[in-house]
Parts: C-alpha cells; sequence; structure tokens
C-alpha cells in the first residue's frame, strides 16, 4: 500500500494493539480495533497509526520474539467478527460455531475486562480453545481455506507445520525435539499429509487466514479516513522460529545478536538472536526480505525498519556468551596475528593482550568468601568449626572439594606460577555461569556469594584488550584502554596498537557503509511502502548519511537528543531537527513522558527551552501560561499539553506520541501512577512488560469531544517544508 502522507508534516500515534480496549467488555485490543482507533486519531486531528509488530509470538508477550517473519499473532482476532470474516470467504459457518464465539467472548468479558494489564497468556488460551472448537465444528469450510492459504503463501506450510510440532511437544524450542531438529522440504511435506500433525498444522493456518482477513479490512477502513499505518518488522528473529528452523542456511546460529555496552547497559545486551547469513540472501536476491515486505504491504502504508544499524553492521556474540561485553560488530576487519607479530610482539606477550590471566589470589578470595558465607548461614564460627554437628561439617567439607573442583575444571595454572588462565571447558560467560548454577543449587546458603564468584569470573572472562574471534585472528575488546593487559603496555606499544585499531576501523566504516546502502536500497525497492528508520544507539557517521541518500527519516527522541560532548550537556534546540526524521516522546522501551520528566529530565533546561519557542507560537505560549514560571517537578496535564505541543513545533516532518503520552494531557484519562504507563524495561522479565493496557476504551474517549478539539489544536502540524 502506498503512503497517504509522504512527504507531509504530520502527527500521529504509536500503540501497541494489544493495549487498547474497543468497550468496557473487551479482554484486549485485536485488529478490528485499529478502525475505531482511526476514528480517534481522525478526531484529534492525527494522520498516522504506528504500531508495534503484530507477528506471532506464541506464548512470549514480547511482539519483537516472533516465532515467524509473516504470521500474525491469532491474540489479535476478533471473535465476534469470525462469521462475518468466514461468510466473506464464502465459507459461512454453522450457528452451533457462532454461539461458541459468543459464549467464548462473554466468558473473556467476565474473566478479563477489568485487569489493569493484558493477560496474555489466558486470554490467548481462551481463545484458541473456542477457535479450536470452531475449527472442530466447522471443518468442511475451514479446512480448503487452509489448504489454499498453503498453496499460496510459501511460507505457511514450514509455519504451520511448525507449530504442530510445537504443540506436540509441549512447546519446547526446536533443537530439544526428539525428531525433526533438521527438517528437509520432504519432511514438511510428511508432516503436512501426517494424521498426527496435518491437522494442528491446517488449524494453524485456518487462524492466519482469519488473523489476515481482520487486518486487511482494518487497514483498508483506516486507508480511507486518510489515515497512515506504520507496520513493525523486526529486523532479528527468534531462534525458535519456524523460520530459522526451516530455513537454516540464511542464518548464523554460532552467534548471537545484541548491543555493545553503553551508559544504560554496562555490560551491553544479549538478545539471544541468530545473525543472518547475508552471503546466503544475497545469492537468493533476499527473496526471504523481499517476500517478507510484500506480505506486510498487504497491511501497510509505510513500516519501522527496527534497529537499522543492524543493517549496517550489527554486534555479534558468541553463542557460548551469556552476557554481551565481550563480541564485535559484524563484519569487521580484523588484527592478524602476523601483523601483531610484525610490531615485535611475541606469541607469549599475545597471549597476554587476548586471554585474561587471573591472579591466584583473586580466586582464593572468592572461595574463602564462599566458605565464610556458609559458615554463617550454618551459624558456625568463622574459625573454628567446634560444635558444629556432623551433617553441617560434612557440607562444608563437601562444599569445599566442590570449590577446589570448579577451581580444575574453570581455570588451567600457568607453569608453577600463582597466574591461571581460563580452561579449555569455558567457552564464554555461559560456561561459567552454567558451572557456578550448579554449586548453588547444591549449596543455598552460599548462593549469594556464589552469584558474586560466577559474576567476577565473568568480569575477569572479559579483561582483555584484544579478543581472538576466530584464530589468529583478532579485534580490539569495548573498553581494551581499561584492561589489566592493556595497562602494562608501553606508551610506544600502546600508539601503535592505536594507530593498528584506528585502521581497522576506517576500514570497518567503509564496509559498514557498502553493506547498508546495498540492503536498505534493496529494502525501498521491494516494496511502494514508505521505511523509516530506528537507528538509535551508537550511530556510525555512515547511517546518516545513507538514509538521507534513500529518503529514509531517522528517529529523534526528544530526551536523548543532546550534544553529549559539551557541558551540560544540552537538548539540541527542536527547530533544528533535520526534516527527514520522526520525533517522539518516548519509545516502548523506555519511560512514558511523565515518568520521564518527573525522574530523569533536565527539567529547567527543557522548559527554557519550551519558553524560548513560545516566543514565535501563541498557543504554545498560552499553554505554558497555565503552568507555574518554574518547570514543574510533576508533569500535569497543562504541563504534559507544553511537551506535546514544543514537540509539533520540531523541524520533524513527522511527530508520534505514544498514546498514554497523549493521554497524560487529560486528568482523568491518564494513569493515576505515571510508572504504570510503561510498557517494557529492556533486559528485565517482569511480569508487567508487554502487558500495558490503555486505561479507557476507545468509544469512551471519542465521546469526549472537548479533549479531541484541544488534542486537534496542540497537534496540528504546520505547512510542508
Amino acid at each position: 500500500m502506498k503512503c497517504i502522507h509522504n512527504n507531509e508534516r504530520i502527527s500521529g500515534l504509536v500503540v501497541p494493539l494489544l493495549s487498547l480496549r474497543k468497550n468496557k467488555s473487551a479482554a484486549c485490543g485485536v485488529f478490528s480495533d485499529l478502525t475505531e482507533l482511526a476514528k480517534l486519531a481522525k478526531q484529534w486531528g492525527l494522520s498516522l497509526i504506528q504500531l508495534l509488530p503484530l507477528n506471532d509470538t506464541g506464548n512470549g508477550t514480547s511482539p519483537y520474539s516472533a516465532l515467524s517473519a509473516f504470521a500474525l499473532h491469532p491474540i489479535y482476532i476478533s471473535l465476534p467478527e469470525v462469521p462475518k470474516t468466514m461468510e466473506s470467504l464464502g465459507a459461512p459457518l454453522a450457528q452451533s460455531a457462532i454461539d461458541i464465539l459468543k459464549k467464548a467472548e462473554n466468558k473473556l468479558a467476565r474473566a478479563h475486562a477489568g485487569n489493569k494489564r493484558v493477560a496474555f497468556e489466558a486470554v490467548l488460551s481462551d481463545k484458541l480453545a473456542a477457535l479450536r472448537s470452531v475449527w472442530n465444528e466447522s471443518q468442511e469450510y475451514c479446512r480448503p481455506l487452509a489448504e489454499l492459504f498453503a498453496a499460496q503463501e510459501t511460507w505457511a506450510k514450514s509455519y504451520a507445520c511448525f507449530m504442530a510440532l510445537k504443540e506436540k511437544y509441549g512447546l519446547a524450542p526446536w533443537w530439544e525435539w526428539p525428531e525433526y531438529r533438521d527438517v528437509t522440504p520432504t519432511d514438511i511435506e510428511t508432516l503436512w499429509d501426517s494424521s498426527e500433525t496435518g491437522e494442528e498444522a491446517r488449524f494453524r493456518l485456518w487462524l492466519q487466514i482469519l488473523a489476515r482477513e481482520q487486518l486487511k479490512d482494518a487497514a483498508h477502513s483506516v486507508a480511507g479516513m486518510s489515515i497512515d499505518i506504520m507496520g513493525d518488522i523486526p529486523i532479528l528473529l527468534a531462534k525458535d522460529s519456524a523460520d530459522v528452523w526451516c530455513d537454516r542456511d540464511i542464518f548464523i546460529l554460532n552467534s548471537q545478536a545484541g548491543a555493545p555496552p553503553d551508559m544504560y547497559s554496562p555490560r551491553g545486551q544479549n538478545w539471544g538472536f541468530p545473525l543472518y547469513n547475508w552471503d546466503a540472501l544475497k545469492a537468493g536476491d533476499y527473496a526471504f526480505w523481499r517476500q517478507r515486505l510484500a506480505y506486510a504491504d498487504q497491511f501497510y502504508t509505510s513500516y519501522r525498519i527496527d534497529h537499522v544499524l543492524g543493517f549496517f553492521r550489527i554486534w555479534a556474540i558468541s553463542a557460548f556468551e551469556s552476557e554481551a561485553f565481550l563480541g564485535e560488530f559484524e563484519p569487521s576487519e580484523r588484527l592478524a596475528r602476523s601483523e601483531l607479530s610484525a610490531l615485535g610482539f611475541s606469541d607469549e606477550r599475545i597471549t597476554w593482550l587476548s586471554k585474561p590471566h587471573i591472579p591466584e589470589w583473586k580466586i582464593q578470595n572468592m572461595e574463602a568468601r564462599c566458605i565464610d558465607a556458609f559458615n554463617r548461614a550454618e551459624g558456625a564460627p568463622h574459625v573454628s568449626q567446634a560444635g558444629d554437628t556432623k551433617a553441617s561439617a560434612d557440607r562444608r567439607i563437601s562444599l569445599v572439594q566442590r570449590l577446589d573442583h570448579l577451581r580444575q575444571v574453570c581455570f588451567s595454572r600457568i607453569k608453577n606460577e600463582p597466574l591461571f588462565l581460563f580452561s579449555a571447558q569455558i567457552r564464554g560467560s555461559a560456561d561459567i555461569n552454567s558451572k557456578v548454577a550448579a554449586l548453588k543449587g547444591d549449596f543455598p546458603q552460599a548462593a549469594s556469594a556464589l552469584s558474586d564468584y560466577a559474576q567476577s569470573m565473568c568480569e575477569w572472562w572479559t579483561d582483555r584488550a584484544l579478543y581472538e574471534v576466530e584464530p589468529d585472528r583478532f579485534v580490539f575488546t569495548w573498553e581494551y584502554h581499561n584492561t589489566t593487559s592493556w595497562k602494562s603496555l608501553s606508551m610506544q606499544e600502546q600508539e601503535a596498537l592505536e594507530q593498528k585499531a584506528a585502521e581497522l576501523a576506517s576500514k570497518s566504516l567503509a564496509e559498514w557503509e557498502a553493506r547498508g546502502r546495498e540492503l536498505l536500497s534493496m529494502l525501498v525497492a521491494s516494496t511502494g511502502m514508505q521505511p523509516f528508520a530506528e537507528d538509535l544507539g551508537a550511530v556510525p557517521p555512515c547511517v546518516p548519511k545513507v538514509l538521507k541518500e534513500l529518503k529514509i527519516p531517522g528517529l529523534r527522541v526528544l530526551r536523548w537528543e543532546r550534544e553529549w560532548d559539551k557541558p551540560g550537556q544540552p537538548y539540541i534546540q527542536l527547530e533544528t531537527y533535520e526534516s527527514l526524521s520522526v520525533a517522539c516522546t518516548s519509545v516502548h522501551d523506555s519511560s512514558s513522558m511523565r515518568q520521564w520528566w518527573e525522574e530523569e529530565a533536565d527539567r529547567a533546561q527543557l522548559w527554557a527551552m519550551f519558553k524560548k519557542m513560545a516566543e514565535k507560537d501563541a498557543l504554545l505560549s498560552s499553554l505554558l501560561a497555565n503552568c507555574s514560571q518554574e518547570a514543574p517537578e510533576a508533569l500535569e496535564p497543562s504541563a504534559a499539553a507544553v511537551l506535546v505541543r514544543a514537540l509539533v513545533l520540531s523541524a520533524s516532518n513527522v511527530v508520534v506520541y505514544p498514546l498514554q503520552d497523549i493521554l497524560a494531557c487529560h486528568p482523568e484519562w491518564r494513569e493515576p501512577d505515571a510508572r504504570d504507563e510503561r510498557i517494557n524495561v529492556p533486559g528485565t522479565t517482569l511480569p508487567s512488560n508487554w502487558s500495558y493496557r490503555v486505561r479507557e476504551n476507545l468509544r469512551t474517549l471519542a465521546s469526549d469531544k472537548d479533549f479531541a478539539a484541544f488534542v486537534s489544536r496542540i497537534a496540528v502540524r504546520g505547512a510542508s517544508k
């Protein structure tokens, strides 16, 4: 679908579809709610709805951990609309099937409508149970549709068989299945024709038909209101996905993707997703990506390229790492052993630079802390074991023996010196954590101290200036300046290595630019949808250059648009944002606008900036007049409106607001506690992650004509620049 408002100055909403309530009885958002949301957006003077990904994630709540690059999540299927959907396909349902759906919808309303957060697994379970009952009642109508879908979509059979096997094996990941871990096209046909898996596979495709048709209907309705829909295309897929399972050749499974260390994640982020084999994808003319975008083109007029930096280079982490501190950008230029030798470094000194050397006293200290923690928990004196029970003494002896065994397993002494290397059994931080975890389970009295030991070992593991990513090929580690081995070098040696690091970086930049231009050009040429880029993180200079060439807007998040290298780190003036950009108040992985303002923002600096902007905008001036002269500590509705209006005045062609940031302007529709507006906290497994629900339902919001008029005033954009 073609973008309706391309190159225009527009404002829009960002929502996770799951969070919507069409009415008071809704259990979660569904595809058809997009029509109601578009009506509300129209009332508010907005022209764009940006969605989080809608891919099938199974029981997982994160929309960025997809089981399929194509399949839509059945949780978004509207049960009451299934009869209408089936009728449009020429397969009307029997009254008994319609009754099942009505009963199920009433059950969902009773069980979940009043929930503050979406009860994801429970809602999904109830919906699948009802839809399975309808399938069983109406197979003569549903089955032919599934057969036709399988013939039309190249990805459909493999996805359906994957889901059937996951159901058979209790949702276990494919690498734990007793069979079909490695699958061929012939295997897929066998599974499709099997009486054991074929029925479930066809049921899964019938769900995809319902999802596709309901989303298409809603999308066309939204487009008819001149509202654009921006879909979200996650760059990566879960390792436990149908695509990785059946198309193994286009993925690299001995590495996992993530992000390098930064101010928010000092040890980096390990996402656990496999990397793409771009050479294999290129050999097939990037068919996987072209098909993926073609399928999305049925629903969206534009799309967000998730983690666009990954199309230039991505932080690659060994599959044996649980952390992300130790990794390399892929692709990257590497330093050969011969180059190090030419600089005068012997093999022994190269080992010193590239392998952690752990003094014996450090190991002894951690062992002693574990024993001391055990003694305290057992109630025994630190020095003497007098009075110990026999059982306690035996447990203590066992712990000492196990710690000694752990040392032998994890470390290898260098000759007769009080200095150790990690043993060959330790291939990464995941090995360290797994070996210590066994002790924690057997000695819960020392669990906390053992956790500290594991953390220390992981820190020792990363204490190296060079990382040998393949035999005799090295990269500089992320913080090589702070490593023990680097600090031991002479100034001349450091300068020689710094020059090598600069050379590698320069060559890598050229490689990143070439790759990014090729891949993004392919995406742009593959569809009529307008791409937008999520370009957050440590952005190489080639990224904005290529995005500008290809007319792909990047992202400008108010809180992070600062001149970080200047005293006081001033916020960048909104009027100076690139016009080819999308400005926003917050994102799904950050705190909401309110929580950020009240807990993190440099309020005085921002308020002064807004006052200066108000000199050229009468509406912003009047909004400020309703607030205190000084920057308020709490972001009350009047102050929230100031931020919304200020962002509208930015030079960015597109401004988008998470729905909760707009509702922050209303005293009744906002959450009482700003913390409840948060969608996700990265790097955590909080039960609140990805379960956010909008406090009020869409129909009630639409009935508030005064608020609609207010939002349309403060969110109006100027003429195209």
